[in-house]
């Protein structure tokens, strides 16, 4: 008896225990499932979702390579670069293409009444196809905020639908493969910047190779940072 007695008084503060427990573990659960702890939001995605909903750059970049493609690739470069670090739709088509490239913008300024600023980009036969793609918007009534030619060796008058180009030009003895000085249709609307590469620092370059020099892809990406920002066709300075 005194051993059951004992057992008793031993078992019933341990049960009496464990019982509390049990009961304290089911009032958390229960006070967790009617409210759930908050999602904590990091720095990183606050910023994310506001770039998302109120972007920084806006615009859209169009590229074109001449050739066959072979040396022009400096375009899809800047391609890249411009989707990576502006987040704006930057597509890349070979000059024969030129007909897409006008479609293609044509559909967007239709079906969005909020324009967003346009970029044309082109090397060689790319950067003629891309002073024809402005001809061809002029006459549908679309502005062209940006016209970037490098090395363009024919077409060397520009629509005045084209607010500024950027020229990157190298002179040579070969026609087909020296860049030109370009003009504007209408120098009042038009404002043209010819850039013989010849006089910027330590850059040593040919027709081929104009189209991927860092210092050229660098002022390409400033002036599309310049044009894109705040979403506004701003002027260029």
């Amino acid at each position: 008896m005194n051993f059951l007695s004992s057992q008793k008084k031993f078992i019933c503060p341990i049960f009496t225990l464990f019982l509390t427990i049990h009961l304290s573990g089911c009032i958390d659960l229960s006070a967790a499932k009617y409210h759930p702890e908050k999602k904590i939001v990091n720095e990183t995605e606050t910023r994310i979702a506001a770039r998302t909903s109120h972007p920084e750059y806006r615009g859209e970049v169009h590229t074109m390579l001449g050739g066959l493609g072979v040396f022009s690739t400096g375009m899809k470069e800047l391609s890249s670069s411009v989707e990576r670090v502006y987040h704006i739709p930057a597509p890349s088509e070979m000059w024969y293409n030129a007909g897409k490239v006008v479609r293609d913008i044509e559909t967007y300024y239709r079906n969005h009444p909020e324009h967003r600023p346009i970029i044309l980009v082109g090397h060689s036969l790319g950067a003629n196809e891309q002073i024809a793609v402005a001809r061809q918007l002029n006459r549908k009534g679309i502005d062209v905020d940006l016209l970037v030619t490098i090395d363009a060796v024919s077409r060397v008058h520009v629509p005045a639908n084209v607010k500024y180009v950027m020229n990157f030009y190298k002179p040579g003895f070969v026609p087909m493969f020296s860049g030109l000085r370009l003009k504007a249709d209408a120098p009042e609307k038009t404002i043209i910047d010819n850039i013989n590469v010849n006089t910027l620092k330590g850059i040593k370059v040919n027709h081929f190779t104009i189209d991927k020099e860092p210092v050229v892809q660098a002022m390409i990406m400033d002036k599309i940072k310049k044009v894109t920002r705040n979403a506004k066709r701003v002027e260029h300075t």
